[in-house]
């Protein structure tokens, strides 16, 4: 251990006993926004964290580990940015981690029985909602439904040349079925509801993931010249190439263009401007006032206006749904409620004034709301759940 490791580890300590000085902490916020120590540190934290006193009382086994994977091993893997953005998570989880662990460890001294050392739970036994899952409906041209989530794996139905099947894995597949080409093509749609998302193979062998409260609407087989959606809501495409016939995407008076690539649309009405995030390869989004080519890494925002504003942004921001992971930046307490009352199915309402309160961070999407609404409240949002409703008090 060289000294500046020595250094960190002494300033640690004293600032996880309570007897850090202003100086001191400042010094090791210093060194953790410098990111020279991280595996110094990432090692000092979950010694603190395995070695509390008080959490065999406060948490499970199973939750500690699932905060400590929160912390620690929710930094993107797959993007060619992994380091930098592991790098700057790292820096803003360890302060938090810090601040939790301290807060733990006087909340268990202020609790605790003198005589026993047992932590005495304060708190009042909270309500839980599960998180999301895999649930959509299917509706066929017919205006029959087929229920997902309930349905059995293997073939479901005809429409017109295509075989409609769900898969092992549970996904919905699309297959052209050969010597019916002049079979008649029919509309259907997929919606998913409250607390539901769902992936699928269209008929061309492209793939879509619809979010929460969202739907999309394809033909059973696409014609020979084009390949046409339309999509509500929330979905990441990636689209099969085929140079012959293009694939276009429509959405609230907008339309993107693609041949072959990967790209996410958010067209959600309550979220203000749609918006259409390109993943990979390139696509043309247009509406009557302007026609916009994307690259790789942009954003494009259709303001009310009709307007289209591009800029480039950190792609695991707007693909971490997908991902199974709430990613928020500078999000007010309103934008983080909606999100979370699309995923848990739950109604949100506000006692009093909304707080004002930004959240910068990663949420994974399959933790139960209560561990959710704990953090909020680490964070000074004094949340509740009723049954299947989130409450906001002063």
């Amino acid at each position: 251990m060289d000294n500046s490791e020595h250094r960190l580890e002494e300033l640690f300590n004293r600032y996880y006993q309570g007897l850090a000085t202003a100086s001191e902490k400042e010094e090791l916020m210093a060194f953790i926004r410098s990111a020279k120590h991280d595996a110094h540190l990432e090692k000092l934290l979950k010694n603190s964290w395995v070695n509390l006193d008080a959490d065999e009382n406060i948490f499970t086994a199973e939750k500690s580990n699932a905060m400590l994977s929160s912390i620690f091993d929710s930094a993107p893997k797959e993007q060619t940015t992994t380091k930098v953005l592991h790098i700057g998570w790292l820096r803003y989880a360890s302060a938090a981690a810090i601040f939790i662990l301290v807060g733990l460890g006087i909340w268990w001294k202020l609790t605790s029985d003198p005589a026993t050392g047992i932590a005495h739970n304060t708190q009042p036994k909270t309500e839980d909602v599960r998180p999301g899952g895999a649930k959509a409906l299917l509706t066929l041209s017919d205006g029959s439904a087929i229920e997902l989530a309930t349905a059995k794996s293997g073939f479901l139905t005809r429409q017109g040349a295509a075989e409609v099947s769900k898969s092992q894995d549970g996904v919905l597949v699309y297959n052209a079925t050969p010597g019916n080409a002049n079979a008649k093509v029919s509309m259907n749609t997929l919606t998913t509801p409250k607390g539901g998302q769902y992936e699928m193979l269209l008929p061309d062998g492209s793939k879509v993931w619809l979010n929460a409260s969202s739907s999309i609407r394809f033909p059973s087989v696409f014609p020979a010249s084009e390949r046409k959606v339309e999509i509500t809501g929330e979905a990441y495409f990636e689209v099969a190439r085929d140079k012959s016939r293009p694939f276009s995407v429509k959405f609230n008076k907008s339309e993107v263009q693609v041949l072959g690539t990967s790209f996410n649309i958010m067209a959600y009405p309550e979220e203000g401007p749609s918006k259409t995030t390109l993943v990979e390869g390139s696509v043309f989004i247009k509406n009557v006032n302007q026609n916009t080519k994307l690259k790789p890494g942009q954003q494009a925002a259709v303001l009310p206006t009709g307007k289209i504003k591009t800029q480039y942004i950190a792609l695991d921001e707007a693909i971490a749904w997908k991902n199974g992971m709430f990613y928020f930046k500078d999000a007010g307490i309103e934008e983080v409620m909606r999100q979370l009352s699309r995923w848990y199915d739950v109604e949100v309402s506000y006692s009093g004034k909304i707080p004002v309160r930004q959240f910068t961070g990663r949420v994974s999407r399959n933790v139960n709301l209560s561990e959710v609404s704990g953090m909020l409240r680490y964070a000074g949002v004094n949340c509740r759940i009723e049954g299947s409703k989130m409450i906001i008090d002063p």
